[in-house]
């Protein structure tokens, strides 16, 4: 037995003897195993190279030689060849690499998160509303520790550790970093700057161990006011000159989210039948695994075409920033800082909540619940309800909206809550939207 061990990189019972430094100069031509993967091939032309050989994520069994033996610049020696096998390994069993892919990434030479961010996310933005761009922006400011990190270091507690600080705070645009993240790391892949699974990926991985954002926000609830109180808001409203309040106003009247109501362009409305088509790509975004958005048509109030009609037509948008340069949607918190300044503290979807509530409460008309969700473009009934259920009952949402109009402006007179004065409620006029 002590025979063998004179043979350096043969089998000795269950153990492999590992090569040295002398031997690695001197091995004759043939395939010699040092151990945990890492072969020396030496050829008949006397050229040595180091291999490793694997079984790959598929399953099959391959051979990648990845250096040449020597001291030269792209040559290894015995240690540094060890160094590079046990990268490929741990790569291989902790995130299921392929060392032949991992060795293409490592040739390429690595690009930080935040540089592969900047070059990919204004190409993904072209041709959406102005604001995309500044909400990828606002994304990458939310996660600081991936910046800095190459796309092939990512894994999984990183994407963990950067979402951690905002996931619980702001559930709904943390899961939107979330999905932008896997976008990213996706493209990377494509374009061989990283390999493996996807670490910002749900299903299989975060939902795992990360709760459901949209269940988070449900629990979180947004600010709403009592139905009662609400017609005084829309005095107010009444009564601001700007833009943006004839925004709200509609967007009240319509019980849409912040997003459709400040994208509402002109072509999507028809006047005649009294109608407002929302694209679906204007709708919600739902969650993993959840049924795709799709259009969404509103049937619009006599007041809300009044309001609009009262618009002047600037371009696509209906409702043009008061302050933008060039004809631009207004961003998200204008229309929360318009209501704030009518002495509200509630948002735009809160409304939404005042409208259900409204609805459920009212014993004057009885209104059918699958109706009210109808008119908030809620998902109605199970699977098999759904499959047999085409209708947008978009004469029976006709009646809901119309009645919610009139609550909202009736005729009488309410008293403003900023200056105290009786303020009578018009019946139809609107004021002029204020041009800057």
């Amino acid at each position: 037995m002590s025979g063998a061990f004179n043979h350096p990189g043969m089998h000795v019972g269950d153990f492999k003897v590992p090569l040295n430094s002398t031997q690695v100069k001197t091995k004759q031509p043939g395939t010699h195993a040092d151990g945990g993967g890492l072969y020396l091939v030496v050829r008949e032309s006397g050229e040595r190279v180091w291999a490793f050989r694997f079984t790959a994520p598929d399953g099959k069994r391959a051979t990648m030689e990845f250096a040449g033996v020597g001291d030269k610049e792209g040559q290894l020696g015995l240690t540094e060849a060890r160094d590079q096998a046990r990268a490929y390994r741990l790569a291989l069993k902790k995130n299921g690499i392929d060392p032949r892919h991992k060795k293409k990434i490592d040739a390429k030479g690595g690009k930080s998160f935040k540089e592969y961010w900047g070059e990919k996310a204004p190409g993904w933005c072209v041709g959406k509303h102005r604001d995309e761009l500044k909400s990828w922006e606002r994304s990458l400011r939310d996660i600081p520790i991936l910046h800095d990190l190459k796309l092939h270091e990512i894994d999984t507690p990183q994407v963990i550790e950067a979402l951690k600080g905002i996931w619980w705070e702001k559930p709904i645009t943390a899961n939107r970093t979330r999905e932008r993240i896997e976008k990213v790391l996706d493209a990377a892949k494509v374009e061989k700057y990283r390999a493996g699974e996807n670490p910002a990926a749900w299903r299989g991985n975060l939902k795992l161990v990360l709760p459901s954002a949209r269940k988070l926000n449900k629990k979180r609830g947004h600010a709403s006011v009592p139905y009662a109180k609400a017609p005084a808001l829309m005095v107010e409203l009444h009564n601001d000159p700007g833009r943006v309040a004839r925004c709200v106003e509609v967007g009240i009247l319509t019980v849409t989210r912040s997003q459709e109501i400040r994208l509402m362009e002109w072509d999507e409305i028809n006047f005649d039948k009294k109608t407002w088509l929302i694209p679906a790509d204007k709708m919600k975004i739902k969650g993993d695994g959840e049924e795709k958005p799709k259009d969404h048509l509103v049937p619009l109030t006599d007041q809300a075409i009044a309001i609009i009609k009262s618009m002047p037509r600037l371009g696509r948008y209906v409702f043009p920033s008061d302050h933008a340069i060039e004809h631009q949607p207004f961003f998200p918190n204008a229309l929360t800082n318009c209501i704030k300044r009518a002495g509200f503290a509630f948002t735009m979807h809160g409304m939404r909540t005042t409208f259900r509530n409204w609805g459920a409460d009212s014993k004057e008309h009885n209104f059918r619940r699958e109706v009210l969700e109808f008119c908030l473009s809620h998902r109605v009934g199970d699977e098999a309800e759904l499959s047999y259920w085409d209708s947008d009952m978009i004469d029976r949402r006709r009646v809901v909206m119309e009645a919610w109009s009139r609550f909202m402006k009736p005729n009488v007179k309410l008293k403003s809550t900023r200056t105290g004065r009786v303020v009578p409620v018009p019946d139809g006029r609107r004021p002029r939207a204020r041009l800057r």
